[in-house]
């Protein structure tokens, strides 16, 4: 029995039937070093890396687009002197590129060792690959939250007037968060600060799940707080890449408080700044942004001290000239009522005096003309304008019919009396 392998379209192998596990690996290694002679351009994502005398080690795997599923994984080193190429290249974005999770396209020779299998040895990284890839992944993540109506939930929440009892998420070794403490607690204007650490990891693995517990764990308590507060120190945009997660973004949307990031970048918005209710570029730029927003509500307090100082003598003033002005009407307005008042009393006193004087001549016109009236009507001038009083007795008689004819009867006249009998009489 013959196997055939085919290595490629010109050449042909035959083998026996049966053959060694060497042979096969051979062979194999053989197939491989024909179909790739030539380093070639592989995308993946970084599940391990070690370093081990200069020399980097990655396991490198393929998640499935649709189940995330591991479909695919190997093995990957790069040698001492590349590495070194790479450092020379990239900087300080190697170290950032290099970490668990972080996905990249590698520039790889493909190797296969009888011994110890295949394995991909790495000459060179694309950063722009990984970044690109970051920024897909950034933007799902966002619209993810905008479809959930997540963005800009945290942003409605209201800083207190004054803050003072602060929840950080940091990691206490971080340099952002001792220059935030430094530059919080040294301020000019006094200013005392509770601060609370939140101890999480800001950058690999871990991050994701130590924020989200940091973020549960002061929710619980967040009537003990005025804001939070994630601060980390500079970093690379691959560094800050670990605050691209959906599950951060989500607990800082729904936090009730709001939520403030420092997370060590210029131009560059992750994730967690886009939905936070305050994105700050550094930690001390945090802290300065927190001591000035004291420090105006303060300075409104001056202000208004100061204007209703202005206001109060303002008015002390007014009510000091309606004093004077009062105290002077005061010393001139009795003058001037006593001074009517006399004036009234001299006029009711001769409208008085003028009207008994009227009365009493009323009175003496009326006395005079009834003396002339009783002088008029006395019986002796009337008896003077011929007239005569009948008398019988001591009763005057004024009608024919009153006459008693069985007596006498008494005429007076002016100048006399008489007394006549009856005729009916004899």
């Amino acid at each position: 029995m013959v196997r055939i392998f085919v290595l490629n379209t010109n050449i042909i192998y035959t083998m026996p039937a049966s053959y060694s596990l060497y042979e096969l690996n051979e062979y194999i290694r053989r197939v491989v070093a024909l179909n790739f002679a030539e380093p070639i351009w592989v995308n993946a994502e970084i599940s391990s890396v070690k370093e081990v005398r200069g020399n980097v080690y990655l396991d490198l795997v393929y998640h499935d687009e649709k189940t995330n599923d591991i479909t695919a994984q190997i093995s990957a080193g790069i040698w001492y002197k590349s590495y070194l190429f790479l450092k020379n290249k990239l900087g300080a974005l190697l170290p950032s590129l290099l970490k668990e999770g972080t996905n990249v396209l590698v520039k790889v020779q493909v190797e296969f060792n009888e011994r110890y299998g295949m394995k991909l040895i790495i000459e060179d990284i694309d950063p722009s690959y990984t970044i690109g890839q970051m920024e897909m992944n950034r933007q799902k993540i966002l619209q993810k939250l905008q479809d959930e109506g997540l963005v800009h939930l945290n942003k409605l929440r209201e800083l207190p007037t004054v803050i003072q009892n602060i929840a950080i998420i940091s990691s206490a070794t971080a340099a952002g968060y001792i220059d935030f403490i430094n530059h919080l607690s040294q301020n000019v204007y006094g200013y005392q600060f509770k601060t609370t650490l939140y101890q999480a990891a800001l950058q690999g693995q871990n991050t994701e799940r130590e924020v989200c517990q940091a973020m549960d764990d002061i929710n619980e308590r967040n009537k003990e707080y005025d804001c939070i507060l994630i601060i980390r120190g500079g970093g690379s945009k691959l560094d800050l890449a670990w605050f691209d997660n959906f599950n951060i973004g989500a607990r800082i949307a729904k936090s009730p408080l709001p939520v403030i990031t420092g997370i060590g970048h210029d131009i560059d918005s992750t994730v967690a700044d886009t939905v936070a209710h305050l994105s700050i570029k550094t930690p001390t730029a945090v802290a300065d942004h927190i001591i000035h927003h004291n420090m105006e509500f303060e300075t409104s307090i001056a202000e208004a001290t100061h204007w209703i100082s202005q206001m109060a003598r303002r008015y002390i003033r007014q009510h000091e000239l309606m004093l004077q002005q009062t105290t002077q009407m005061l010393s001139i307005l009795p003058q001037e009522i006593l001074k009517k008042q006399h004036f009234n009393i001299d006029m009711t006193y001769s409208q008085i005096l003028a009207l008994a004087k009227s009365k009493v001549k009323s009175q003496k016109d009326f006395l005079a003309f009834a003396d002339k009236q009783i002088e008029i009507q006395h019986p002796k001038n009337i008896l003077r304008k011929g007239y005569v009083i009948v008398r019988q007795g001591n009763k005057s008689i004024q009608r024919a019919k009153d006459l008693n004819n069985a007596m006498l009867m008494n005429l007076e006249f002016y100048d006399d009396e008489i007394k006549v009998a009856n005729s009916n009489q004899a």
